[in-house]
């Protein structure tokens, strides 16, 4: 029998259409390989978010299919729609390659003991993927995430050269091209920290629906049924979850350590559903692939903090105001904590301070900022001169702000520290801050170091809540400020036997539980924001307690 197969030129397509044509060959068939362009090769210089669409990567092959100038069409499986086009089938799913993703380093930007990802603080990591970039941002918010397209050796091309500090490519492609890496630090990231896209690491052979020839031909010699039933499983949650490419969603399932059940994997981006306000991961168990990836769905679309990530399951309890706690508790929640708001203060608007004429004196090309929900929250029914942007420490925050009736320009999701860092105001221009009385100082020593003016407003401040009663089974809990401290004193001292740590959140909340005798937990590094010391520490306590079990 003679088959010809369609394929794109780049070095991976050629690799897996050779790899097809050999396995064929040892059939006795005779095969030619025809190489065709398709948009995905063609427009390589826009962001795949904002021009990928149903086949991008496989409409023209598709094409010469069912014109039958080819008769075998070879794809990776995660580039086609979850929708087969009418008149064409899959014939056979070899036997998958590694689904795993790594990250090549630059030497330089490479640090083993970051929390979740080796990068250095701020490193610049190029992706195309939605999947990528916020499993990216969740894990790293201080990371510069661009965007990278290219085929696979231009990619890696990039990293070496230090156009990016770091990519992420799929494991399996590295592997059949057998690409040289050497001046770059490989590193194999765990499934269940960072998820692959569903089908990664999988071939899929397309024929046409009516040639029963060749459709016998590829499945009795390349098909895997096991490899077949786990993609099914993992493009499933594409369409559960209602999206296709562009939608930031990874899946993987393989056989559990026992062999005997299935573990899936699954991570689905903030926003999705719609409104879901942070990105989460799932695992789930089941008997089949199939069972296993209901469940991760149904986890997934829920919107609600899973306790599944890097923290694993970690009990962290924030000490503090519901509202002032809820920015550092999505953040961790998303990352698989097990959060507890604990109300051991409340807030007060101050008497004879007058918000409206502190905004009053914004004018255009200022910045308010604000670091707090309850600061944004009390902007309500206020008015800002025309060209005045708006900056908001975490989404919990910018919410508020939208709430409020003003949208934020600059969204810091890594803390006050680095909002700072990333908020632009022309020569003459300042930064206004409506804050808490007792405001950690983050937002203004980053500013200071800037060399941007700020103007500073307490308009609200913390008051006590009196005979609280924490949380007994936490493992860590987080102080946010001095009066947190303050407030549940009388109920620490009555209750000296516990294994929780405590954490102060800044250097006057840890000055305050150094000064009342309680042992708290001191950061390891000084120069991220208060919220990642917290997070590096967290990390490392969850490593420890896994290591422990």
């Amino acid at each position: 029998m003679k088959v010809r197969i369609g394929t794109r030129g780049s070095d991976l397509a050629l690799w897996q259409a050779h790899h097809v044509k050999s396995r064929l060959e040892s059939a006795g068939a005779k095969v030619d390989i025809l190489v065709l362009k398709t948009k995905g090769d063609l427009i390589d210089n826009v962001p795949l978010s904002k021009v990928e669409g149903k086949a991008f990567f496989t409409a023209e092959i598709e094409r010469a299919l069912l014109d039958r100038e080819v008769d075998i069409a070879v794809h990776s499986h995660k580039d086609l729609p979850t929708e087969m086009t009418p008149g064409l089938v899959i014939a056979a799913v070899p036997p998958r390659a590694t689904h795993n993703e790594r990250l090549l380093v630059r030497p330089d930007a490479y640090d083993e003991s970051a929390p979740f990802l080796p990068l250095k603080l701020g490193a610049r990591v190029g992706t195309s993927a939605p999947r990528r970039l916020e499993q990216l941002r969740t894990l790293r918010p201080d990371l510069a995430v661009l965007d990278l397209r290219g085929n696979v050796p231009t990619r890696v091309r990039k990293a070496r050269e230090g156009v990016y500090d770091a990519v992420v490519l799929a494991a399996a492609g590295l592997d059949r091209l057998q690409l040289a890496t050497d001046g770059l630090v490989a590193v194999d990231l765990p499934i269940e920290t960072f998820v692959p896209a569903p089908a990664q690491g999988a071939l899929a052979i397309q024929v046409r629906a009516d040639d029963a020839p060749v459709y016998q031909l590829c499945r009795s010699v390349m098909h895997d049924e096991a490899t077949e039933r786990a993609i099914a499983a993992e493009r499933s949650l594409l369409s559960g979850a209602g999206g296709g490419c562009s939608l930031p969603l990874a899946a993987a399932v393989q056989r559990d350590s026992s062999g005997a059940s299935f573990v899936a994997h699954g991570f689905l981006g903030a926003g999705h559903p719609k409104g879901a306000p942070h990105a989460r991961w799932v695992v789930a168990h089941g008997k089949s692939p199939e069972e296993a990836m209901k469940i991760v769905l149904g986890e997934l679309v829920a919107a609600r903090p899973t306790r599944t990530g890097p923290l694993c399951g970690l009990k962290v309890a924030l000490a503090g105001s519901a509202h002032d706690g809820s920015q550092l508790g999505e953040r961790l929640a998303a990352l698989g904590a097990d959060v507890t708001a604990e109300r051991v203060i409340d807030v007060e608007p101050l008497h004879g301070v007058d918000l409206a004429a502190f905004l009053a004196k914004a004018r255009t090309g200022d910045v308010v900022a604000v670091t707090s929900r309850q600061a944004a929250r009390m902007l309500a029914g206020h008015t800002v001169a025309a060209g005045v942007r708006f900056a908001a420490v975490g989404k919990a925050s910018a919410r508020e702000l939208a709430d409020a009736g003003f949208e934020a320009t600059w969204v810091g999701e890594g803390g006050a520290r680095e909002l700072a860092g990333r908020i632009e105001v022309p020569h003459g221009a300042k930064v206004l801050w409506p804050c808490a009385q007792d405001a950690l100082p983050d937002l203004a020593e980053a500013l200071h170091a800037r060399q941007i003016p700020l103007e500073q407003l307490a308009i609200y401040r913390t008051k006590l809540v009196h005979g609280v009663a924490l949380a007994r089974d936490v493992d860590v809990r987080v102080y946010m400020s001095p009066s947190a401290v303050e407030a549940a004193l009388t109920w620490e001292r009555a209750n000296p036997a516990r294994s929780t740590l405590r954490f102060g959140l800044g250097g006057t909340t840890a000055a305050a539980l150094k000064s009342a005798g309680l042992d708290a937990v001191q950061p390891s590094c000084n120069t991220l924001s208060i919220t990642e010391e917290l997070v590096r520490e967290l990390h490392r306590i969850a490593k420890n307690a896994v290591t422990q079990r």
